[in-house]
């Protein structure tokens, strides 16, 4: 008889082991809502499936649109994220409380339009098969082509580091640092000169990232206006990249921002 209840009891505490992780991994497990859907034109995916204006997004969520399709998702701490045509963003986390927020674009053009990072060891960064940008509240415009990594700073300070290689770690000793009004290139070759950028051509560069007004107008609540501009914006669009002619970028001084006059408002989702 003892013999036949230490058995039960035995078997009693194994289930205890194995249903107890299961019973954890139900709560800690859970799905983590990143933020919304805020504007769909005409229509996307999410993880292979049709998503509609207003469903929610949650972490590790593989967002897709096609060659004639944009998205606009809106975050939980107010930032908002722009898909361009063509193009594949996976939202891997958003902590909007703690403000840790990291996402992959897989290929194709992002636009993120973050709020100002203010808790502490807060950050908002953007993975590319070969680079990383990190936002700390700063305004600048990231493209990458085939042969190519472009920045322009439209406020704030950019430190632009390039990478050894494809995949390669940073290679600090090129770091430059770029001030508002300016724009570097990294090629295979390395860092390109700092030069000065017109304020009527960033106008044009922001220009091609305008959203249509019968995109805005097909989001419940979002008013049909005119974008030309990047707010804490980064854009990056990617391609097939060549070996050794992308850049990690990082903000050189946290606490220092420039915005230049004439300073336009809005805003938008990438170009088809």
């Amino acid at each position: 008889m003892e013999l036949k209840k230490w058995r039960y009891r035995a078997i009693a505490v194994a289930l205890c082991f194995l249903l107890s992780p299961l019973a954890s991994f139900g709560q800690a497990g859970a799905p983590q809502s990143a933020g919304t859907i805020g504007a769909l034109d005409p229509t996307a995916t999410r993880n292979s499936n049709s998503i509609n204006l207003r469903d929610e997004v949650m972490w590790n969520d593989l967002l897709a649109t096609s060659p004639s399709g944009r998205l606009r998702v809106n975050l939980r701490d107010g930032s908002m994220l722009s898909l361009g045509s063509n193009s594949q963003m996976r939202v891997v986390q958003h902590d909007a409380a703690a403000q840790q927020t990291t996402l992959e674009l897989l290929f194709g053009r992002l636009r993120s339009q973050v709020v100002k990072l203010t808790q502490p060891n807060s950050k908002f960064e953007v993975r590319t098969p070969t680079s990383v940008a990190g936002v700390i509240g700063t305004d600048f415009l990231l493209i990458v082509t085939p042969d190519r990594t472009t920045l322009v700073v439209y406020s704030g300070v950019v430190q632009m580091t390039p990478l050894n290689g494809a995949g390669g770690a940073p290679n600090t000793s090129q770091s430059v640092n770029v001030n508002p009004g300016q724009q570097v290139e990294v090629t295979a070759s390395g860092v390109g000169p700092v030069q000065s950028i017109s304020q009527a051509a960033i106008r044009q560069l922001i220009s091609q990232t305008s959203v249509s007004h019968a995109g805005l107008a097909n989001a419940a609540g979002i008013g049909v206006q005119t974008t030309t501009s990047i707010v804490r914006t980064v854009a990056i669009a990617v391609g097939s990249i060549a070996a050794g002619t992308v850049a990690g970028v990082t903000i050189a001084n946290q606490n220092h921002t420039t915005t230049p006059t004439q300073q336009p408002s809005g805003p938008g989702i990438p170009p088809r």
